[in-house]
């Protein structure tokens, strides 16, 4: 189904129709010349190193994928921490609303000062004999 005068083949390709049955090319290649052979070894030469280079780009991109894996292991585990510490302390704080540590710095006075009066009073009573 190939409409060839001046519209698309089949493979979708614009064909254009021929103005004259002898079309001719010509390359002109210029004074010196070239070697096409020596121009072949530099272009195999030359994808040659961008295949080394493409696959060094390759397992560079595998250990930074690698990187950032154990970045993200790391910061989740962090994440985690972090989120254990934060229960903690807003238990204490809770906690501190109970006033607790008001009724255990009053212990501790308290103990201190009856411990002060008895050796005081120990002191006094060996003093006197």
């Amino acid at each position: 189904m190939a409409y060839r005068s001046g519209g698309f083949s089949r493979d979708g390709l614009n064909v254009r129709a021929a103005q004259s049955d002898n079309a001719q090319v010509s390359i002109e290649m210029g004074q010196g010349g070239y070697d096409l052979d020596s121009e072949i070894e530099g272009l195999r030469t030359d994808v040659g190193r961008l295949k080394q280079m493409s696959m060094a780009i390759g397992e560079e991109n595998k250990l930074q994928k690698q990187a950032a894996e154990t970045l993200s292991d790391y910061l989740e585990q962090a994440d985690v921490a972090l989120r254990r510490g934060m229960r903690r302390v807003n238990k204490a704080l809770r906690q501190s609303k109970s006033n607790h540590l008001l009724y255990l710095a009053l212990f501790c006075l308290g103990v201190f000062f009856m411990l002060y009066f008895l050796v005081r009073t120990y002191k006094l009573i060996a003093w006197r004999h």
